[in-house]
């Protein structure tokens, strides 16, 4: 009896067979793989944003009444590349337009909030640090990673985009100066240095909602952070200036109900997931 095997077009039909079998395992396992990376990419970026955006939240929420107590300001920024390339500081109350790709605004305010492990009332910012920082083990800002400070070129944007980092700075009244400018420190007595909610920031945009019942940009900020007391555009709250109703009785304090917080941010400098959230934040004005 005769025992017959494959013949050579057998063989090449079945190798023929099985890669294109593997191949298509590949290709099911690499775009599994990619999707799985592109997810935990768009959750990540969705987790630091809502993060900060909930942080700013409850901040706002422990504001000082706007009864003298106060210091609100809100003040236009603008990002941009420093000589180096790299993020350069923003520089604020400058006339800028670039509210959607550049937008660098800063928000201060005093309120009752955490610091550390304590409540405390302090003065709160926020603020865009360049992404080419870092925060020192004392809380001051050095140099850090220079790639870290724009993002790698693309179709839409050949140059990159600068990045920044989404900074909470906490300062405690001083007595001795009579101004916040000095570092709370927590239960221990340990200094409670700036915070780094979110990295990779592309733009950090604020509203008011105007007395026309519709959200404004700061063009320019009618209350502005570096602007002395009883000044011209000065912080509400404070209890002098036109802004607060003080220098004549016909003046009527200006109040802002709300604010409106945009922040855009990628996952890494390759920019590949992009996400941008909106959060109105209501102020208890007092």
């Amino acid at each position: 009896m005769k025992t017959h095997g494959f013949t050579l077009i057998e063989l090449l039909i079945a190798i023929i067979l099985t890669i294109i079998l593997l191949s298509a395992v590949t290709m099911i396992f690499i775009n599994t793989t990619e999707t799985v990376a592109t997810s935990q990419a768009r959750n990540h970026v969705y987790t630091q944003a809502r993060f900060a955006g909930d942080t700013i939240e409850t901040d706002v929420m422990g504001s000082l009444p706007f009864n003298g107590q106060q210091s609100f300001s809100l003040d236009d920024g603008e990002g941009g590349f420093d000589k180096d390339g790299g993020a350069a500081a923003p520089a604020y109350n400058r006339g800028s337009s670039s509210h959607a790709t550049r937008a660098a605004d800063r928000l201060m305010f005093r309120a009752t909030t955490m610091v550390g492990d304590t409540i405390q009332t302090v003065q709160v910012e926020y603020f865009l640090m360049p992404g080419n920082k870092a925060l020192s083990p004392e809380g001051k800002i050095v140099e850090g990673d220079p790639l870290r400070g724009r993002t790698l070129p693309s179709v839409h944007h050949p140059e990159g985009r600068p990045l920044y980092t989404l900074m909470r700075r906490i300062r405690a009244y001083n007595p001795a100066s009579g101004y916040f400018d000095t570092i709370p420190l927590d239960s221990w007595q340990r200094p409670v240095p700036d915070m780094e909610l979110c990295t990779f920031v592309t733009s950090f945009n604020l509203e008011y909602f105007a007395s026309n019942y519709q959200f404004s940009q700061l063009e320019p900020s009618p209350f502005r952070g570096d602007v002395p007391p009883g000044a011209k555009n000065d912080p509400l709250g404070n209890g002098q200036g036109e802004n607060d109703g003080a220098g004549g009785p016909d003046l009527i304090p200006l109040r802002v109900p709300m604010i409106r917080v945009t922040l855009s941010i990628v996952e890494d400098v390759a920019a590949r997931q992009e996400r941008t959230i909106q959060k109105i934040i209501y102020l208890p004005m007092g």
